[in-house]
Parts: structure tokens; sequence; C-alpha cells
């Protein structure tokens, strides 16, 4: 495990980083006030039954009202995406990206230009990096000449073989403008089917601990997750109510008129809402998720996982954005993101299950095999109903007193 700070040098960063984290706290604040009021209008990142599509690439550009992100994004705005020939496309914009700018290539999130190497020098406003090792994860730093200022970048997804939806949080703004630290936490699939150049990358991730959320039976039926040498593994079972259980029921029967009966009519879609209210008023779930939380919190680089990577670890992740201050609009597109990295997975099992003859009707099933809007808005409709708002959650329902956000803050937020 890597040294942690001690309680002194953090109250030292707490003081340093007073103005900064108070801005942070009182956006959380307020995404929670629109979260926990009746009269919230419902977010619509996507159609409710798919997002729309995502590229790989990352960066704080993401699209909200808060004038705090748009100002910096209007300074200097970077984004990276992977290309399957093993380069990474590199582009910023903004009153910075003028002139001519320095791309810097590290392993290490904290600062590519101070531990890395440069790896281009353009004004056009975006350069293919190539002849990077594709066995380690590389974040860029981009920074305009005669500057000091940069903004860290990298792909979203890790690109782990064998594990479609493994992603890093970090890249995201938060309203007060602040910026979720790459490298800290990631978010993924089962890992049990990880390739030997899958479990190499996730080694390239420097994690600490692999926090796992599936059950003995998906855990006996997937295989345990492979993981780097070094890293410990935690499993916290958490039940998603018997997800894969009614799927194979219905799809096993493979009577059109009782696939109807069980999923048609909206069925699917309530039965994954119903999941994801009982997140948040399942006291056995909660423990689960705070764990994960406070891991994060105490200095832990971090990877959680459940077997689609979608809904345990989906509000998990909602939980983990939201409680640094990132606003609604991108903890939904986070959340909907699963549709997109799970899609070739998700065709495949349609096409197997139709050309079977199990199924005729795919749309019965695909609720249950992606996510909709409305999975995440039962998350954060049962917290509003419970706690009233999601800042009564994070220290009743979940038990993280202000130190402990703090830490978390003090960890994940830069500027």
């Amino acid at each position: 495990m890597r040294v942690r700070r001690t309680r002194f040098a953090t109250v030292a960063l707490v003081s340093s980083l007073t103005l900064g984290l108070t801005a942070a706290s009182s956006s959380a604040s307020s995404s929670a006030s629109s979260w926990a009021s009746p009269s919230a209008p419902a977010p619509a990142p996507a159609p409710a039954a798919a997002s729309a599509p995502v590229s790989d690439a990352a960066g704080g550009g993401y699209a909200d009202s808060s004038s705090s992100v748009s100002a910096l994004a209007s300074i200097l705005d970077a984004t990276a995406a992977a290309n399957a020939d093993g380069s990474f496309t590199v582009a910023w914009t903004g009153l910075l990206a003028r002139g001519e700018v320095y791309v810097y290539a590290s392993t290490d999130p904290r600062d590519p230009a101070r531990s890395g190497k440069r790896v281009a020098a353009s004004r056009s406003g975006s350069t293919v990096v190539d002849g990077l090792d594709a066995a380690k994860r590389w974040y860029f730093k981009v920074v305009p000449a005669g500057t000091s200022y940069g903004v860290v970048t990298a792909p979203r997804g890790v690109g782990a073989q064998g594990a479609l939806n493994t992603r890093d949080l970090g890249g995201y703004r938060t309203e007060s403008g602040l910026a979720v630290r790459y490298g800290q936490v990631f978010r993924s699939d089962g890992l049990g089917k990880l390739t030997e150049a899958g479990v190499g990358k996730l080694g390239s991730l420097g994690l600490d601990t692999a926090y796992d959320f599936r059950v003995n039976g998906e855990i006996g039926s997937n295989g345990p997750n492979k993981l780097p040498a070094g890293v410990e593994s935690v499993n916290l079972p958490l039940s998603d109510n018997g997800v894969l259980a009614t799927v194979i029921g219905a799809v096993s029967s493979g009577d059109p008129v009782k696939q109807q009966e069980m999923l048609g009519d909206g069925k699917a879609a309530k039965f994954m809402e119903d999941v994801n209210r009982s997140f948040v008023s399942d006291p056995a779930k909660r423990a689960q998720f705070a764990a994960v939380l406070k891991a994060v919190a105490r200095g832990e680089t971090v990877l959680f996982n459940c077997s689609s990577g979608k809904d345990r670890t989906g509000w998990m992740s909602a939980v983990v954005l939201t409680a640094l201050g990132v606003d609604r609009q991108t903890v939904y597109r986070d959340f909907l993101a699963s549709n997109d990295y799970l899609k070739p997975s998700i065709d495949a099992t349609i096409q197997q299950m139709v050309a079977s003859g199990a199924l005729q009707n795919p749309d019965l099933i695909r609720p249950m095999l992606g996510v909709q809007s409305s999975f995440l808005d039962a998350a954060f409709d049962e917290v509003r109903k419970v706690y009233g708002s999601f800042d009564r959650y994070l220290r009743d329902g979940l038990g993280i007193d202000a130190w402990t956000l703090a830490q978390l803050k003090l960890r994940m937020l830069a500027v």
C-alpha cells in the first residue's frame, strides 16, 4: 500500500484549499437540492432506451450550465482519444490554444509535464501521438508555450482487453470548476475474462485495491477477478435482485407470450428501477457502497466492479461524482455511457438469443442488458424520499462525516 497522508498534512491541505472546497461543497449541495426537489425536471441526456453514442475521448469539455466550468473551458480545454492503430489523438481549444502548444505524455497522472516527456508541439489545435507503449495507461498534459498553465487529459476507457466497460472517473469538472483527478478511481465490469494483456493494462493503473460487488453465484459463473500482482482483492457482495436469473428465466422459456407477460409493458424497466431504489433503501447495500467511498477518501487508488459494470457500479460512480460536486447532466452521461461500452456484448447476446429461437422480440430484454435514465432517476428519487437531500444521504445513509468528505475532495479534486 502507498504511504498515506498524515492527519497533520491533511489539516494543512484543508487550510490551503478552504476556499476551493467551500465552493465545491456549495456546488454539491446545489446539485443535491435539484435531486431533492419533487418538482425538479427529469434529466434527459439521452433517449430512454439508449444513450447517444460517445467517443473514448475525455477531458474538461463536458457540456453543462456552470459558469465556472464554461470560463475554464474557454481558457483551455483538452481531450484525448485512443485510436485503433495504438496512437492517440490529443486536441485542445480555448484562448490559450491559439499559439504553439506542447503536449507531454506520462504513465503518472499527477503531472505528465514533470514526470513524462514532450511528445508533440503544434499550432493546429490537435496532434496524433504514436510510439507509446500500448501495454500501459497514458495521460497527457497540454501546455501553451510560454505559460505554466496546462490541462491533463486521457482517454476515458482504459482499453483492458476482456473487460469492455473499464473506465477512469477522472477528468470531469465540478460545478465550481475543479477537476476530478485522473488515475485515482476506476469503474469496471467483471474482470474474470481479462486477457493477459488486459491484466497487464490494469497493472499500469497503480491500483491499491479492487472492490468486487458480485455475489458468489456471479463469481462462480464468470470467474474471480484477474488482477495484477500486488493489488488487494476485496469482495463486497451486493445483490442486484437477480437480474441475470430473471433474464434467463424469461429467455429459457422460449415462449414469446410468457416473455411478454414477464418483461413487456415496461415491466423490465420497472424491475431495474426497483433494483436501483434498493441500492439506497437497503442498509446492507449502503454499507458496501460506503466502504468503497471511505477507501477513496483515505487515499486508496481503487477499482470497483460488478458483472456488467452498469448498475451497482453505475450507482457507485454516481455517488462518487455527486459527492465531489459534478453536475447532474455529467453524472447521467457517465451512467448512460455503459450502453456504448457494452454495445458489442449486448448485441452479441441478443443476436445469439434470436438465432437460437429463444427470443423473438429483442426489445423485451434490452432494458435489462443496458441502462436507462429512469434507473438513475429511481435511485436519486429514493434518496429524496428517504433522506431529503444527497448531503443527508452521504451523512446519515453512508456515514460520511464532514471530515471524510473533506478528505475525499482534497484527494480527488484539482484546479
